[in-house]
Parts: structure tokens; C-alpha cells; sequence
């Protein structure tokens, strides 16, 4: 049993602190260490919009959008301060990502669009479905 007016007790309790403490930097040292740790937290960081404006004009939204980058931010300040060589190469590796997806998007866009105009976000299935009550396939 816990007594706070035990010095004991609030050694025990202290080093117990310290040492959940040195686990969980550790932990986070350890997955910003690999690929997929800085890919599992970049996007972590992203869905908790740590670089966004949480004004929306509703009250209860915005709330809960501070709520979410509330905890972005913790995440944000722990891997800054203890893995920043991390940091910058989750960064990188991000923006790498992002430029490969822009450039496979307006490859299928410009494909789709020789191909007869079709919308590059449906397939081919959902196109014909769409159009088949009116037997005009063209657009």
C-alpha cells in the first residue's frame, strides 16, 4: 500500500516514474529507427494535424480537432527532442513518397484522359454501370 507521507514509498514511486519513462523514449527511439516506424508515425502525426488550424466554426468539432492535436503535438515534442536525425529523415522519406504518388496520380490522370476521358477515380466497372440505362458510353 501506497503512503504519501512515507519517503519509501515516494522513492519507490519516483524511480518507477524514471524508469516508464526511459521504456517508452526507448521504444520510440527504437521504431523511429526503421522505415516503417517513421512511416507508421509520420502518418499518426498527419491524422492528428499537428500543422493545421482547428477552427471550423463549430464548437464541438473544434474541440475534438484540439483534442486530436493535443496528442499530435506530445508525439511531435517526444520524437523532436529525443530522435531529431529521425525526424528530419521521417521527413524525407515522406516527401519522397508524396512526389512518387503525385507523379503515379497524373500518370493514371493523362491515361485516363487519352483513353477516352474517362474519370481517373472510377474504374471502368462503375463507369459502364453508370451509363449503361442510357446506352451512351461516350462522354
Amino acid at each position: 500500500m501506497y503512503d504519501a507521507s512515507n519517503r519509501k514509498d515516494i522513492r519507490r514511486a519516483e524511480k518507477e516514474a524514471r524508469t516508464a519513462e526511459i521504456a517508452r523514449i526507448d521504444y520510440l527511439k527504437a521504431a523511429m529507427s526503421v522505415p516503417q516506424g517513421r512511416h507508421w508515425f509520420h502518418d499518426l502525426l498527419e491524422r492528428c494535424h499537428i500543422f493545421a488550424d482547428p477552427f471550423s466554426g463549430n464548437a464541438l468539432l473544434e474541440a475534438y480537432s484540439k483534442g486530436e492535436r493535443n496528442i499530435g503535438l506530445f508525439i511531435y515534442g517526444d520524437i523532436v527532442n529525443n530522435c531529431p536525425d529521425d525526424f528530419v529523415q521521417m521527413i524525407k522519406e515522406a516527401n519522397a513518397r508524396r512526389i512518387t504518388d503525385d507523379a503515379r496520380n497524373a500518370r493514371d490522370t493523362a491515361a485516363a484522359e487519352h483513353a477516352g476521358g474517362a474519370d481517373p477515380g472510377r474504374d471502368a466497372e462503375e463507369y459502364d454501370l453508370d451509363n449503361a440505362d442510357t446506352g451512351d458510353y461516350a462522354q
